[in-house]
């Protein structure tokens, strides 16, 4: 028996606006009602509403003009190939954590300091507390517990490489946990690595944030825009 996934509510909510539509109830072209009046239908916060907006919109059903509204623009999803090129940029800059972050674990796990472990223990705290969150919460909060491990090795290269690029590891994250929404077992998986740093572990923390981030790649890898055997050279045929 598969594991069940909790689905965050913003995605609950987007899904209830694609159903109304594919059932014809906007045209092409028409404006949505606002924000204030689709949370009131739906029985959610504004900012579901607004989570739920931006997903529509990354898929090209929807389009916001700052000021005006939300229009429709498409009555499905463009998939597979822009889900597939999402996937392949969020598999890329996977790759580039799996980089920073596995050697910045040990790293962190030889040379954290009292403050450190604190700063990092509160952002998992923090972080894990929003596990059932909007994607764009969970995401920002998981990059702070990552910045602050980066930060606990005291390596100041390291770090500028992960701030240099912290918007965009936001963003990547955003798409991936809108993609594919994690459960208890991602916020076990961020427990072990942190337990391990603050246990002075080194080779087990990197080992540890090693394996998280290559088990998020392969699971991107094994998403149906993947798995049914689309790839770019497929394209067309």
């Amino acid at each position: 028996m598969e594991a069940l996934t909790r689905i965050p509510l913003s995605e609950k909510a987007a899904q209830a606006l694609l159903s109304e539509i594919t059932s014809g109830r906007w045209q092409i072209g028409d404006q949505l009602p606002g924000e204030m009046a689709l949370a009131a239908e739906l029985h959610v916060g504004r900012s579901t509403i607004r989570e739920a907006i931006r997903l529509l919109a990354a898929r090209g059903v929807l389009s916001t003009q700052q000021g005006v509204g939300v229009f429709l623009t498409a009555t499905a999803p463009h998939e597979p190939w822009d889900r597939l090129a999402q996937i392949a940029a969020i598999a890329e800059v996977m790759q580039v954590r799996v980089a920073i972050e596995s050697r910045a674990a040990a790293l962190a796990a030889q040379w954290h300091r009292e403050d450190d472990a604190t700063a990092i223990g509160d952002a998992l705290a923090e972080r894990n507390a929003l596990l059932n969150d909007t994607a764009s919460n969970l995401a920002s909060a998981d990059i702070r517990l990552h910045r602050r491990i980066v930060a606990a090795s005291h390596n100041t290269l390291l770090l500028f490489l992960f701030d240099s690029m912290e918007q965009r590891l936001i963003t990547s994250m955003t798409e991936l946990l809108t993609l594919m929404p994690v459960d208890q077992h991602d916020a076990d998986d961020h427990t072990a690595v942190v337990n391990a740093i603050l246990n002075r572990q080194p080779r087990e923390a990197e080992d540890l944030a090693r394996q998280h981030l290559l088990g998020l790649t392969e699971d991107l890898a094994g998403l149906p825009a993947v798995s049914e055997g689309i790839t770019p050279a497929t394209r067309g045929e």
